[in-house]
């Protein structure tokens, strides 16, 4: 098999292992909104043992350039510059995220009424709301930025050691 072949049978088995996550956390959602718990082992064995997967096969055929999250390529040299600029887009995209799950949790708040999230806040009411987000905000960037940078980086070197490959 040629590394184009390649390529595109590990793209594909990516493709089928996201349909499959997708789809336990579809049942996981509909179990809690139907039930308000989650107690289906099987949907929970299968979202882990397919997030598994996904790594392997993401470390077996991975080697692609790395990309941010609005799915522009990122250089992968390890010039001061290209590592400038990994960084700068990895910490954009980890407060797209964080701001996108905050809005999601505020949404939870004011229009599920779901405030279970605040009964863990030493303050309550629109203090613990604040605080809250500003948590949310700051730890989740934080976490985020942690990820992208360790699988963005990961990227960038199986890509910088598939091209020396290539090349010798």
């Amino acid at each position: 098999m040629d590394e184009r072949q390649e390529l595109n049978a590990g793209r594909s088995a990516m493709i089928v292992l996201s349909v499959v996550m997708f789809g336990a956390v579809a049942v996981l959602a509909w179990e809690y909104i139907r039930t308000q718990e989650v107690t289906n082992t099987a949907a929970i064995v299968v979202l882990l043992g397919t997030g598994g997967l996904f790594l392997l096969l993401q470390r077996m055929h991975g080697a692609e350039v790395p990309r941010s999250a609005l799915g522009h390529e990122l250089p992968t040299g390890s010039t001061p510059q290209e590592k400038s600029e990994r960084r700068r887009t990895y910490a954009i995209d980890a407060a797209m995220f964080a701001i996108a799950l905050t809005a999601l949790t505020l949404a939870g708040i004011y229009l599920v009424g779901d405030t279970s999230s605040l009964d863990i806040l030493p303050v309550g009411g629109t203090a613990g709301i604040g605080l809250l987000v500003a948590l949310e905000l700051i730890g989740g960037g934080l976490i985020f930025y942690a990820f992208n940078w360790v699988m963005g980086e990961s990227a960038a070197r199986s890509v910088e050691k598939r091209l020396r490959k290539l090349e010798a």
